[in-house]
């Protein structure tokens, strides 16, 4: 593949993080993008392969781990224009406010967290499948959630054609990794390993305004989300289920044959053959999800699942694939459509 026309001079903020050093591996790879600085305030000095096994070093492209004094200098001095920021919910906010310069000074910045997901600050909703219009020459995009990821593409067919009514309900599995690095006892092995347990169930998950927000940009205005999220023994992988009244009947072939037809030019959204599910190990390291849909009770009710990886198109992957989009890259550049069953 030829070097897209535009380079970009990144650095990663919380590259010691799951998402942030997912975010450095892939890019690593890309032909238009140097990761120029990384910032982990738990390991400046250290090399990447510290938090990131995974790195060859021998490939001479994995950058320095600095404090933020060493980013801020690489903006100032030009090294970076491109901020990718893959910090705990709230911490970029907070960081852009006592340090306005990496906040103005980069030329483009991609956020990993919540922080900016409601189009504050000038952000961009980075759903490439629903809004790759408004991302084209972006320089600032939110990065969506994990879950309303998997949720939205489960159902933006049948929301932009009008079909939802009434409120949603959304079940959905998660690995440990979702709840990062630093996690507590509940996200151990140990206290995960042979059982599952919700958490944050109703509408207190801090994910369910971002949904509502994305389903009303769809077209189902008003549609009120409630959510049952659940932590399952593996390390990444989440599997969702998205229920909804219809506003009128609708079989499932029509169901299907609106979905084929949404998603027939996505190159990261795969809808199943009939009668085969999603499972999170098919899309495993990919930016892909797997999408099926059928209707229940006389046709009047939709039932849709979805799975991603987490780490990736629920976060990592999708940040370099809306960083294709902004910079008018080809938008599979560096990102696999393959997942790794084994």
């Amino acid at each position: 593949m030829s070097a897209p026309p535009v380079h970009a001079r990144v650095a990663v903020l919380g590259a010691s993080g799951y998402t942030g050093a997912e975010f450095v591996r892939l890019a690593a790879d890309h032909p238009g993008v140097s990761v120029v600085a990384l910032g982990s305030r738990d390991a400046v000095g250290r090399a990447a392969g510290d938090f990131d096994p995974g790195l060859d070093p021998r490939a001479g492209n994995l950058a320095p781990v600095v404090d933020l004094d060493g980013i801020e200098a690489r903006l100032e001095d030009g090294t970076c224009d491109t901020l990718v920021t893959a910090l705990p919910h709230g911490a970029w906010r907070t960081l852009a406010a006592e340090r306005p310069a990496l906040a103005t000074t980069p030329v483009r910045i991609v956020d990993l967290s919540s922080d900016h997901r409601d189009g504050s600050a000038g952000y961009e909703y980075g759903l490439p499948e629903a809004f790759r219009d408004r991302l084209a020459g972006a320089t600032r995009i939110a990065n969506p959630g994990c879950y309303p990821t998997a949720a939205a593409l489960a159902l933006l067919p049948a929301a932009a054609a009008g079909l939802l009514t009434g409120d949603v309900s959304v079940v959905a599995l998660s690995g440990a990794s979702g709840a990062g690095r630093s996690s507590g006892p509940r996200t151990q092995f140990v206290e995960l390993d042979g059982g599952a347990a919700f958490y944050k169930v109703g509408t207190v998950h801090q994910h369910v305004p971002e949904m509502e927000r994305t389903l009303a940009a769809f077209g189902a205005k008003g549609a009120r989300v409630a959510f049952a999220p659940s932590l399952v023994p593996m390390a990444r992988g989440i599997l969702l289920t998205a229920q909804a009244r219809l506003t009128r009947p609708a079989s499932a072939a029509a169901l299907r044959a609106l979905y084929e037809a949404r998603y027939a030019d996505e190159p990261f959204v795969r809808l199943l053959p009939e009668g085969t599910w999603p499972e999170t190990r098919a899309v495993r390291g990919s930016n892909r999800v797997d999408v099926q849909v059928t209707s229940l009770f006389d046709d009047g009710t939709l039932l849709a699942t979805a799975a991603i990886d987490n780490l990736a198109k629920g976060a990592a992957s999708q940040a370099l694939q809306n960083l294709n989009v902004a910079l008018g890259w080809p938008e599979t550049t560096a990102l696999s459509r393959h997942g790794r069953a084994w």
